[in-house]
């Protein structure tokens, strides 16, 4: 059963979604094991991809209408998601002991720094100014649903998933998904080695058009 994602207003949503990716950026920076290290990296990719989608699908055309220079915003916020999901994808075919590894993670946590500043900065406070309460809490729940009708677990039954079947976040938890259509359902490395499989942030992608 899918959980309904509670309603919140879009702006104070998609800052908890903020705040959780430098926590776990955080995890990452004080963790000295390689197995978290590569969980963590798995959560950081699912929580940027599930974000992505649901800022694609629902904030940027809103942008886009809403603030006078809306096109150039959503365009430019977009091409960081981007390149995001590209350094993701680099990280995803490397070794955690790779001398490269790190110096990817700082270039990733740079680039989703930007995008941070970029909402909060320029965006939110344009969308509270510009629309209403109600219309905001509306815009929350459309991106609540698009963020939980994605996989939480990135490795079920691996390294993220022993006992954390159905985990929900503040837009809402996914419960009871088969592995069919489950983009790590087929994967070919966790903890700290390298994934055989296309990146995981592809993967995620494809099961939420499947």
């Amino acid at each position: 059963m899918t959980g309904m994602p509670q309603q919140h207003d879009v702006v104070d949503l998609l800052t908890a979604d903020h705040r959780e990716v430098q926590e776990l950026f955080e995890g990452y920076r004080t963790s000295a094991d390689p197995g978290e290290r590569r969980l963590l990296m798995e959560q950081i990719t699912v929580e940027i991809v599930r974000h992505s989608v649901a800022e694609e699908q629902y904030l940027y055309p809103t942008v886009r209408k809403a603030l006078p220079n809306g096109d150039e915003v959503a365009e430019q916020e977009m091409e960081e998601l981007s390149e995001a999901e590209r350094i993701l994808g680099d990280l995803e075919r490397l070794d955690t002991a790779d001398r490269r590894f790190d110096a990817l993670v700082r270039e990733l946590y740079d680039v989703v720094s930007m995008h941070i500043r970029g909402e909060e900065d320029v965006i939110f406070p344009e969308l509270r100014e510009r629309l209403t309460p109600e219309e905001r809490m509306a815009l929350g729940l459309r991106v609540g649903e698009a963020k939980s009708a994605t996989p939480t677990e990135p490795y079920p039954g691996g390294t993220q998933g022993r006992g954390t079947q159905g985990r929900g976040t503040q837009g809402g938890g996914t419960q009871g998904r088969g592995t069919r259509n489950n983009p790590s359902s087929h994967s070919g490395g966790v903890g700290d080695g390298v994934s055989n499989e296309r990146p995981l942030a592809e993967r995620v992608r494809e099961w939420l058009s499947g």
